[in-house]
């Protein structure tokens, strides 16, 4: 079974500032991701306007895992700080791919 990178591009909503973005990134990275089975590492990016967060999962089943994970805290009352990631994003412009690592080098 390959590992799989989940690949999302984004722009952040206005009135976000980078600064509580990246802030956000940390407590989501810290306190949520990085605890989650499968996790192995994160990039976050940007050119522009334009981010991409890009996750290592060692499997699809942990990638999915933990987007349901992220959703059901989504919903959950009150929302944990590392969720403000989350609503930082202008969802018309996000896209969410999840890849096959074919080979690594």
């Amino acid at each position: 079974m390959s590992n799989v990178v989940e690949f999302v591009t984004f722009k952040l909503k206005k009135g976000v500032s980078e600064q509580q973005f990246l802030e956000a990134s940390d407590e989501l990275n810290v306190n949520f991701l990085a605890l989650q089975k499968g996790y192995i590492s994160r990039k976050l990016i940007r050119t522009g306007e334009t981010w991409a967060d890009i996750v290592l999962w060692e499997t699809m089943d942990d990638a999915m895992n933990a987007m349901t994970e992220a959703n059901k805290r989504a919903s959950a009352v009150p929302c944990p700080k590392y969720l403000d990631y989350l609503f930082s994003i202008e969802e018309d412009s996000c896209d969410l791919k999840h890849l096959n690592v074919v080979k690594s080098y």
